[in-house]
């Protein structure tokens, strides 16, 4: 099931103005689905951004992305 990235708006103290976060992933088949529930479960502030297709993380101990430990969404979800 496709996995949908969403966003906020917080005020940022230091520099004294709205700035973009990232919010709750939410797991639905579509994007009006994720919608729906972002409505239903009172998660207003919440946007919906895009579609998660792949995370890829950090070597140990740097910034460094390792891309053999990728995780592809799309592939798990053709499977």
């Amino acid at each position: 099931m496709p996995i949908f990235c969403t966003q906020m708006q917080v005020y940022d103290h230091i520099n004294k103005q709205l700035v973009w976060v990232d919010g709750k992933r939410i797991e639905a088949p579509t994007w009006e689905l994720a919608e729906e529930y972002i409505i239903t479960e009172g998660y207003n502030w919440l946007v919906i951004t895009g579609k998660l297709i792949c995370e890829i993380p950090c070597k140990k101990g740097s910034n460094d992305p390792d891309w053999k430990n990728k995780i592809d969404y799309e592939k798990i979800q053709q499977n």
